[in-house]
């Protein structure tokens, strides 16, 4: 006779890795409230405006991730025969929990509004996720809080999922490089995920032949000898991503559109309280509708209809950079305390010289991104096995591709200014008479 209390597994169809078979655990925790809002909150934040197939949401992506942690160490456990089953079993279900709570604590628009948290709190999104997870902080939406129990009831300590997700864990290191390291769950998925919703084709990423590749050396993972082109073909999508999707020129313009007005209703007005815990559509239509500046609800219309999005007028170019953009970026950097300080006090005097009204010029100095990212580029510590047993870094298997990976610039200016496009005239007059030779007007005067 069938046992009743059996339970029914739950299986999700997911567009990149197919059929999805959900633990007793990951189906407790995608139901949470937590886990649940981020189907409202778009993976690549507003790229859409620019691949207008780029809607994935954040659950589908926590959702691969968990998967993916999953598969991972399953993989590399059956190859450590000296931990016992049960343990294995056991670590598993901290990768799965990782994996599907490591995002819990977007901001709205993901990336795009997080510099206002991190200015109000001290914090980014993750110091946050650790806190929801732990249960040291919860979010005023009705049915939240469950995450520290569900966690405790299959015997995973919640301190140890927070770690992991703030790549603090006092663990083995192979269990943090799963979740956070130099080929990790969270890369392999959303660089696969956003080549799909995007549409672009920058290569294919050999997600079975990186994954069969993995070993444990020294309590560290390496990759053995043969997977070396899979792991090169991961790196250079991953760059091109970089370049051509995540750092694109008009993602960042209506980036910081969206921020501007964000900025402006939640710090300076106090409009919105706790914006953090919003979902995309929310806030966006708070702004457009809701707020008491028209020129909060003229931006807000502009990014949510795609109408009058401001252009690019001027630039410092990453692959041009000489002394004299040096100096001038230098400046800059002394013209106030924090980024924002000095992009506003940089738009304000292109204002004034220009003769528009504040609020249509925004300056962007993506130097925090650029760093971000070209960090990940050229610190790479990737380890290869090879077949005498030498453990080898990517210079010494590929000198020539880790060489290019160092010169790389994924992010292609260092400094940009954009308007609303009936005022480019005259912003880009202000560009040349403020900064005369500091760099190349993006259309130069004929």
């Amino acid at each position: 006779m069938k046992n009743q209390t059996e339970r029914k597994v739950m299986y999700i169809r997911d567009p990149v890795h197919g059929n999805i078979r959900l633990s007793e655990l990951q189906e407790e925790l995608i139901q949470t409230v937590e886990v649940q809002r981020l189907s409202f909150i778009h993976q690549l934040g507003t790229t859409f405006q620019i691949y207008p197939g780029a809607h994935g949401m954040r659950l589908s992506h926590a959702l691969g991730v968990s998967y993916l942690a999953d598969t991972i160490g399953k993989h590399v456990l059956e190859e450590m025969k000296q931990i016992p089953d049960a343990e294995k079993a056991s670590i598993r279900k901290l990768l799965q929990a990782a994996g599907m709570l490591h995002d819990i604590g977007h901001t709205p628009w993901s990336h795009t509004l997080e510099p206002l948290y991190i200015e109000m709190n001290g914090a980014d999104h993750m110091d946050l996720v650790a806190d929801l997870v732990k249960g040291d902080a919860t979010i005023n939406i009705r049915g939240s809080g469950r995450i520290p129990e569900i966690l405790r009831s299959h015997s995973v300590d919640p301190s140890d999922v927070a770690d992991l997700i703030r790549s603090s864990y006092s663990g083995p290191r192979y269990l943090q490089q799963m979740i956070f390291g130099e080929v990790d769950a969270d890369m392999l998925d959303y660089l696969q995920r956003d080549f799909y919703f995007t549409g672009v084709a920058f290569g294919h990423i050999e997600l079975d032949r990186i994954i069969s590749t993995m070993r444990v050396v020294d309590d560290k993972i390496v990759f053995l000898i043969k997977g070396h082109e899979a792991i090169r073909d991961f790196l250079f999508a991953r760059m091109q991503m970089y370049s051509s999707v995540y750092l694109h020129k008009k993602t960042r313009i209506v980036d910081m559109m969206l921020l501007a007005a964000a900025r402006r209703s939640i710090i300076d007005l106090k409009e919105i309280d706790d914006f953090h815990i919003m979902t995309d559509d929310e806030i966006l239509s708070f702004l457009a509708q809701r707020s008491e500046d028209p020129w909060v609800r003229d931006m807000a219309w502009r990014v949510k209809y795609r109408q009058k999005l401001f252009s690019q007028v001027f630039r410092i170019d990453a692959a041009t950079l000489n002394d004299s953009d040096i100096s001038f970026l230098n400046t800059v950097s002394r013209s106030g305390e924090t980024p924002a300080e000095r992009v506003s006090n940089l738009a304000l005097k292109l204002s004034e010289t220009a003769g528009i009204t504040p609020g249509y010029i925004l300056v962007d100095m993506p130097l925090e991104a650029v760093k971000v990212s070209e960090e990940r580029f050229t610190k790479l510590d990737i380890k290869y096995l090879d077949r005498s047993g030498n453990i080898l870094p990517l210079k010494k298997v590929d000198p020539l591709f880790a060489e290019y990976l160092s010169q790389a610039h994924p992010n292609s200016n260092y400094l940009t200014v954009c308007c609303s496009p009936e005022i480019k005239d005259k912003v880009r007059k202000a560009c040349e008479d403020l900064f005369h030779t500091a760099a190349m007007p993006l259309f130069p005067r004929s």
